[in-house]
């Protein structure tokens, strides 16, 4: 009788146990994980990415269209390039965006949701005795925390990643808006100087092929150097926004995956009822046994 009663005591207060963790992770620490003070800092960094994000888009879109009026088939595929670089811009602020959400979200949902539910399968497990609801509270309480810490980790990779790269990504905008200006420029002159051709007609018969081929060839080359700093700067931003933050969720999922390999195979089979006869014993065999018992 002891043991019997030592053993339904152990399960009361592990059932107790889990009803406090669930009350605690729903009403406290789900209200501090979701307060913007805690997390300032990744939501400050992903306002910077944004801001570059859409000064690059702005800065392509102005070289874009400053490379339309230009005269002749030059510039065009330049400019073509340039204005399909929004799509990349697009893809980069969508996935800042859907990090912003993640990282208000993602506490409410482990610790509002996921853990609690965690508790409620491991609470029925000490009453119905499916091993099936153990393994699965164990690993759906895992999964919780490991979203929960592997989303900030995953940013703060990106951070570290991307303000090494921060200052170029800099002098790409600001390289730019030189290449812009100088575009400007250039066409300005060109302008003046097809305003200007009948005031001197004859110098401008023997020189236009070499004045506005070479005018034209510069604002080419400056708008090439242009759409070349961008797809650097693209490909950086797609890096430290979009894959890095997926490459450490993998690592944290695989690591868990090693660590924590459970095998849930026993208890479906108990729940199904494909190993069902193991547990009801054969009445045949149990009969002698139960003579004896009585004798």
């Amino acid at each position: 009788m002891g043991i019997i009663k030592g053993r339904f005591s152990n399960r009361y207060i592990i059932a107790i146990t889990l009803v406090f963790i669930a009350l605690l992770s729903i009403f406290v620490v789900s209200k501090i994980v979701t307060n913007p003070v805690f997390f300032a800092a990744t939501a400050e960094s992903l306002d910077d990415k944004k801001v570059m994000v859409l000064s690059l888009a702005a800065t392509a879109a102005a070289s874009s269209t400053a490379l339309t009026f230009i005269p002749g088939d030059v510039a065009t595929p330049i400019a073509n390039e340039l204005a399909q670089l929004s799509f990349y811009f697009v893809i980069i602020l969508s996935a800042i965006t859907m990090e912003k959400i993640l990282v208000t979200a993602i506490g409410l949902v482990a610790f509002k949701y996921i853990i609690p539910f965690a508790c409620a399968l491991g609470f029925s497990y000490l009453f119905i005795k499916w091993d099936v609801l153990r393994v699965l509270a164990i690993k759906i309480a895992i999964f919780g925390i490991v979203i929960f810490v592997a989303i900030p980790v995953s940013m703060e990779v990106s951070d570290i990643i991307y303000s090494t790269y921060q200052s170029s990504l800099e002098q790409t905008v600001e390289t730019a808006t030189q290449n812009n200006e100088y575009i400007e420029e250039k066409k300005q002159e060109l302008s003046d100087e097809d305003r200007n051709w009948i005031d001197n007609i004859g110098d401008y018969l023997s020189n236009i092929t070499s004045s506005i081929g070479a005018g034209v060839s510069d604002i080419a080359d400056k708008a090439q150097d242009t759409l070349n700093y961008l797809m650097d700067s693209i490909a950086v931003l797609i890096v430290t926004t979009c894959v890095m933050p997926l490459v450490v969720i993998l690592i944290f999922g695989w690591i868990i995956k090693i660590l924590f390999g459970f095998d849930v195979s026993k208890g479906f089979k108990r729940v199904t009822g494909s190993g069902a006869h193991h547990s009801i014993p054969d009445q045949k065999n149990s009969r002698p046994e139960m003579l004896n018992e009585i004798k």
